[in-house]
């Protein structure tokens, strides 16, 4: 009974051993594909911090052309007031009022060119920000690059 039960345990213990005999290993290795070189991680934080620079400037410059658009809409509803009081049989008060008028007309005409030069600034920033978005953010995965940018 012992020799039965001995090759018994045997012909099961075989299929197992033979099993842990197959086991491989994979050599292959992990490498970082493209390492991040100084050079770029320099390119991409001079990039931030004169984005952000550009950035304040923009907000500050938006912040004074809306004052100034708030002041031109107060001046053309006192000259629209002035307008409907104004006594049209009075050449000299047509006079300074149409003097008033242009001196308005000019100041609008210039915070518009104003507001185009500022649109055309913030259209420059949004493409140079994303022009640093698409080659910085891959590099900005990588968790020892990711950490110098914030």
């Amino acid at each position: 009974m012992n020799a039965a039960r001995a090759l018994t345990v045997l012909m099961l213990a075989t299929p197992v051993a033979s099993s842990f005999a197959d086991v491989s290993y994979s050599h292959a290795r992990i490498a970082e594909p493209f390492p991040v070189i100084q050079s770029e991680l320099a390119a991409c934080l001079d990039r931030r911090d004169s984005l952000a620079d550009r950035k304040a400037f923009l907000d500050l410059e938006k912040k004074t052309i809306d004052r100034e658009g708030d002041a031109i809409e107060r001046t053309g509803a006192t000259l629209a007031a002035d307008l409907r009081a104004l006594d049209n049989r009075d050449a000299a008060a047509v006079a300074a009022y149409n003097a008033r008028s242009d001196e308005q007309n000019r100041r609008v005409a210039a915070h518009n060119r104003r507001v185009a030069d500022m649109n055309s600034a913030a259209s420059l920033f949004n493409g140079d920000a994303a022009d640093m978005s698409a080659y910085c953010n891959w590099r900005a995965s990588r968790p020892y690059f990711a950490s110098t940018l914030r």
